[in-house]
């Protein structure tokens, strides 16, 4: 009977971890260009988002780094301001 528990939770364990794997390697996929981006804090958010993501138990760690990986994208590919704009901003602030 204990072998037959034992069994059983050893061929669950199993069937979760190959759950897990399939998305962990696509995150990994998908995360490896943003490794290599020109904008510092893509880099290190996009690093802790892959590290938050191995400790799948801990949702408040992956939380977090989802919110700043969100930021850190956002303000990397937001539009700059044309030359006008930001000249009419300075004027403003004078």
């Amino acid at each position: 009977m204990r072998a037959e528990l034992l069994s059983r939770e050893r061929m669950a364990s199993k069937h979760n971890a190959a759950a897990v794997r399939e998305p962990l390697t696509r995150a990994a996929t998908a995360g490896a260009p943003l490794m290599r981006c020109s904008d510092p804090a893509v880099v290190t958010a996009t690093e802790h988002l892959l590290n938050a993501l191995t400790d799948v138990e801990n949702t408040a760690r992956l939380e977090v780094a989802l919110e700043a990986f969100g930021r850190a994208v956002n303000a990397a590919t937001a539009p700059q301001p044309s030359w006008w704009a930001r000249r009419r901003a300075v004027r403003a602030g004078s």
